[in-house]
């Protein structure tokens, strides 16, 4: 595997880090995950659960999260727990967090502390403002970053509130932009031999993204808008956005005169087609996209949206149907790049799941692999790989340390 020469250290709670070391497990690489011997990753209590019942073994977002790696608990609020912890640093090569600065430092497991002692270590945090600033310390979740960073001003319908991005979209780019960042810090460590510390603020993640809102202000006077199922905010044409058929919604983007006259032909071309008022895509955008909405919606719903996907290929102009979860378990588009994969967990049985969303010519990306159960891996890295007795384990298990 790519990254099998690779051992990556990771105390990090449900989203973020756990997502950015799963990269790294789901290459390769060992992945020894480290969790508070209660109550482990907080994950594990999220949910969801077969049947809606809690279980810390049957977390759907957990399992999801921790493909591959090892788990081995430790109470690093105990001393003896942040020693054994130094002896798995000991052959590391990165270390990926997502705990915040007045939680490490104290423990003098930030990255000035380690660094005197394994200065060949990768240390990435990710956290929601970074380890510089004066929120460096403030705890923040997907909302908070959705906010901050200007991302939530653009999301909602006009005339309402902002809404955040869902599906914790923040701790996920959090976490793909902290596998990039290591990945760099790793090319940089075999060209100079130092490692380095990655600081990854989840807010600014978000900022970037939202750049491009203060391009179009600055450039065209453009002021970014909500826009709700409709993109019209930064003056672009119409159609484009979502609209409601037969069986659900579709997403039609037609923003050349081409597109947009395939899309008319497909759907019997109405006799208000050829209008001159309804030809010019970029005034029906600005200034009456509702007029046009009304025209148009009323035909969409006589479809259902995988007719309306067969029209679109037929006639070729952008659309697509807008999936629920379970109608993307069967897209045969996702299931012909073999995008699922299925293990077998105990205690549930089979389940399918998400593979990494990349493809690589020359190397064939293994099978997933099962996450672990909490301390699963304790004996065989305490014994096998730090040389503590069987003895030594009851002990550390008997005084809370693991």
């Amino acid at each position: 595997m790519m990254l099998s020469d690779l051992r990556v250290i990771e105390y990090g709670e449900f989203v973020s880090a756990p997502y950015c070391s799963r990269l790294f497990a789901d290459l390769g690489a060992k992945v020894i995950k480290v969790e508070p011997p209660d109550r482990g990753d907080m994950a594990r209590s999220y949910g969801p659960f077969p049947g809606d019942v809690p279980h810390l073994e049957k977390s759907g977002l957990f399992i999801f999260l921790n493909t591959g790696k090892q788990s081995v608990t430790l109470n690093l609020k105990n001393p003896e727990g942040r020693k054994i912890f130094g002896k798995l640093l000991d052959g590391a090569d990165i270390f990926i967090t997502n705990a915040l600065p007045n939680v490490m430092e104290p423990w003098q497991l930030d990255y000035s502390s380690l660094a005197k002692t394994h200065p060949g270590l990768i240390y990435c945090a990710i956290t929601p403002f970074g380890w510089e600033g004066p929120y460096r310390n403030y705890r923040g979740f997907n909302l908070h970053c959705s906010a901050l960073s200007g991302a939530s001003w653009a999301i909602g319908s006009p005339g309402r509130e902002p809404l955040q991005i869902p599906l914790n979209q923040c701790d996920f780019q959090g976490g793909i932009n902290g596998a990039a960042a290591i990945m760099i810090a790793v090319i940089a460590r075999k060209k100079f031999g130092y490692g380095q510390f990655v600081d990854v603020s989840t807010s600014d993640v978000m900022a970037t993204y939202v750049g491009t809102n203060a391009i179009l202000y600055l450039f065209y006077g453009l002021k970014w808008q909500r826009d709700g199922r409709r993109a019209w905010g930064s003056g672009g044409p119409y159609p484009y956005g979502l609209f409601p058929c037969k069986d659900g919604f579709v997403c039609l983007i037609a923003r050349t005169p081409r597109d947009w006259n395939r899309f008319l032909d497909a759907i019997g071309r109405p006799d208000w087609a050829d209008n001159t008022r309804y030809q010019d895509q970029f005034k029906m955008g600005r200034e009456y996209p509702d007029e046009v909405d009304a025209l148009l919606i009323p035909i969409l719903k006589r479809y259902t949206k995988n007719e309306l996907f067969q029209m679109a290929r037929k006639f070729g102009f952008p659309l697509a149907p807008v999936r629920c979860p379970h109608e993307s378990l069967t897209e045969p588009h996702l299931r012909e790049r073999e995008f699922f994969d299925s293990i077998e967990m105990p205690g549930i049985g089979k389940l399918e799941l998400p593979r990494l969303p990349f493809r690589f010519s020359k190397v064939k990306i293994q099978p997933l692999r099962p996450a672990p159960r909490l301390g699963e891996h304790n004996e065989s890295i305490l014994v096998g790989e730090l040389g503590f007795g069987k003895e030594d384990v009851a002990k550390l298990r008997e005084g809370k340390v693991i």
